[in-house]
């Protein structure tokens, strides 16, 4: 799915629960929520240098994040998927 004015280039997309929330507490602004799929639901945000580097520090483990923000972002990602 693409938004109006952004190309799939631009994009970045990820099933993954636990990152989706991490970049939502790091303030990086969720696009759009793909729950087409009766599988998994995607969250795409918009592609920079900035969201490229703290998803490599994701995996890496090199980036911290207050627990508390990160827990109220969970619930918004999961709100988005269960969400109507």
């Amino acid at each position: 799915m693409i938004t109006k004015g952004l190309r799939e280039s631009d994009e970045f997309q990820s099933h993954e629960l636990s990152l989706i929330a991490a970049l939502i507490a790091w303030d990086f602004p969720l696009v759009t929520v793909n729950k087409s799929s009766s599988k998994k639901v995607i969250f795409t945000f918009f592609k920079t240098t900035e969201l490229l580097e703290a998803v490599e520090s994701y995996w890496n483990d090199t980036k911290q994040v207050s627990p508390k923000k990160y827990f109220n972002a969970l619930r918004e990602a999961k709100s988005r998927i269960y969400g109507s």
